[in-house]
C-alpha cells in the first residue's frame, strides 16, 4: 500500500487537472451529460477500461480486469454539482451561474479517475478492440 501512495504522490497532476476541469464546468444532478462525457473520455485515454455509458441516464460504469482471478470491487463517485453560487476567487472557480461544486464530488471522481496506472499487476485490457 505504501508504494501506491508513494506513486500517487509523486504525479498528482493528473488529478489536480480532472478537478479543476469539473470543478470550473459543474452540473446539476440527471444534468451530468458534459461531465459524463468528460470521464468516459479520460478513462478511454487509459485504454484498459471497458467502459458502459449512459448508466441511470449519465453513469457510467468502468471496469478494468488486473490478474487472473474472479474477485471484484467496486468503487464509485457522484459528480454532480449543488445549486449555489460559489463565492471565492480560485482560479478554478465555478463558471457556471447559481451552480458550484461545494460538495467534494469533483474531488471524489478525480481521485477514482488516478489509479488505473497504478493498480498491482498486470492489466488486460476488457477494452472493445477496433
Amino acid at each position: 500500500m505504501n508504494a501506491i501512495v508513494k506513486e500517487l504522490e509523486q504525479d498528482t497532476a493528473p488529478m489536480k487537472e480532472w478537478f479543476e476541469h469539473m470543478h470550473r464546468n459543474p452540473e446539476l444532478s440527471m444534468q451530468e451529460a458534459r461531465t459524463a462525457e468528460y470521464i468516459a473520455e479520460q478513462l478511454r485515454g487509459f485504454g484498459v477500461y471497458e467502459i458502459a455509458t449512459g448508466v441511470g441516464k449519465h453513469g457510467i460504469v468502468a471496469t478494468l480486469k488486473v490478474g487472473n482471478g474472479d474477485k471484484a470491487i467496486g468503487l464509485r463517485a457522484d459528480f454532480d454539482a449543488l445549486p449555489i453560487e460559489e463565492q471565492n476567487d480560485l482560479p478554478y472557480k465555478s463558471t457556471v451561474e447559481g451552480v458550484s461544486h461545494l460538495c467534494g464530488h469533483d474531488g471524489h471522481t478525480a481521485m477514482l479517475l488516478g489509479p488505473p496506472d497504478i493498480w498491482p499487476g498486470p492489466k488486460t485490457s476488457t477494452a472493445p478492440s477496433g
